[in-house]
């Protein structure tokens, strides 16, 4: 999500999105991250190429965080609980509904 939608959604709306694959894989890395994706998928039993895209989503949705930043590899990521979520929500929607003004030139 852009800072635009962080400015205009609510934090039901972000829930609402949570639903079908995207709920199913938020469990599996709750259940068994954290890793790459590669690793959560193969054990949690979920195809690579449905998985995959969902933890991007998850990850745009403020679901997912980076656990280890590995540069030029895969990254492992671990999921948020629902109030770790919520806490990232407020303060990206607050980032954005205020943002700082950028003096410098």
């Amino acid at each position: 999500m852009d800072p635009v939608d962080y400015r205009t959604a609510t934090w039901k709306d972000i829930q609402d999105r949570l639903i079908g694959l995207r709920h199913r894989c938020w469990q599996a890395w709750l259940q068994h991250g954290p890793g790459t994706t590669r690793e959560v998928a193969a054990r949690a039993e979920i195809d690579l190429l449905t998985f995959r895209p969902r933890s991007t989503e998850l990850y745009q949705l403020g679901f997912l965080a980076i656990a280890v930043d590995r540069e030029g590899h895969e990254g492992i990521y671990r999921a948020r609980s629902m109030t770790e979520a919520a806490e990232n929500y407020l303060r990206l929607a607050s980032e954005a509904r205020n943002p700082q003004l950028d003096l410098s030139f």
